[in-house]
C-alpha cells in the first residue's frame, strides 16, 4: 500500500476509515503504466463560529511515491488546491473559507509559504484567537483532540512519518524548518501541528495563483 511506504503504524482497515469520511480522492496516475504515483483526500467541515458560518477543507491521508516527488507531488498540490478554489467559487453563499490542515513533518508545512501570503501559526505570527476558536471547533467536529494553548493536534494511533529527519543544517537556515520543529517537537511521535489558512485570491503567492489559473 503506497501509504504505507511513506508511514509507519498504517493499516488497510485505518486506512479505510478514513477514506470513508472523505468526499474526494484526488489520484496521480502514470499515463502509460497506469500506476499511481500520489494520492491525497479530502473533506469539507462545515461550522459556525460566534454565528457567523464557516467552511473549511480538511486534508486527510496524502502519500506520494518516493521517486515521484519534486514535481510530482507539486502536480498533486496543485490538483488539492485547484479543487478548494472550484468549491470556494461555486458556494458563494458561504462566508469564510479555509483549509485546516494537521501537518506531521515539515515538508507537508513548508507547502503553506509557498502557495499562501499569510497563515497560522508561523514565524510571522500566531493564531489569532478568532482563529483558534475556529481551528477548535473543526477539531471538535472531526472528533480530534486540539490543545489550544499549544496549538497541537493529538491522535490516539497516529501514522509515523518514514521520512529520515531534516539536517541540522536544514532547520536552522530554512526559518519555516525551524518553526515547524519548535511548535511541533514532537513530530515524530504523531503530534501534528494544526494550521488554518484563508481561501482567498488575494491570499495566494504568485505560485499559488498558478496553480489555479
Amino acid at each position: 500500500m503506497l501509504l504505507q511506504t511513506c508511514y509507519a503504524n498504517v493499516s488497510p482497515a485505518q486506512f479505510n476509515r478514513d477514506l470513508d469520511e472523505k468526499e474526494w480522492t484526488i489520484l496521480g496516475t502514470d499515463p502509460v503504466s497506469e500506476r499511481v504515483w500520489c494520492f491525497s483526500t479530502m473533506r469539507r467541515i462545515r461550522a459556525t463560529v460566534d454565528g457567523h458560518p464557516v467552511t473549511a477543507f480538511y486534508s486527510g491521508d496524502t502519500a506520494s511515491r518516493r521517486d515521484a516527488r519534486g514535481a510530482a507531488t507539486s502536480a498533486g498540490t496543485r490538483l488539492v488546491i485547484r479543487k478548494m478554489f472550484y468549491e470556494r467559487m461555486i458556494s458563494e453563499d458561504e462566508d469564510h473559507f479555509y483549509w485546516f490542515m494537521i501537518s506531521s513533518t515539515y515538508k507537508s508545512y513548508r507547502l503553506l509559504p509557498m502557495i499562501f501570503r499569510d497563515f497560522a501559526p508561523g514565524p510571522k505570527r500566531d493564531l489569532s484567537p478568532g482563529e483558534r476558536k475556529i481551528v477548535a471547533e473543526l477539531s471538535r467536529l472531526k472528533h480530534i483532540a486540539f490543545n489550544a494553548s499549544s496549538g497541537i493536534v493529538t491522535l490516539a494511533n497516529p501514522s509515523l512519518p518514514v521520512d529520515s529527519p531534516e539536517s541540522e543544517s536544514t532547520r536552522t537556515q530554512d526559518v519555516y524548518a525551524g518553526f515547524f520543529h519548535s511548535a511541533n517537537p514532537n513530530a515524530a511521535s504523531g503530534d501534528r501541528l494544526a494550521t488554518l489558512t484563508e481561501i482567498s485570491l488575494s491570499n495566494l503567492t504568485p505560485l499559488g495563483a498558478r496553480m489555479v489559473s
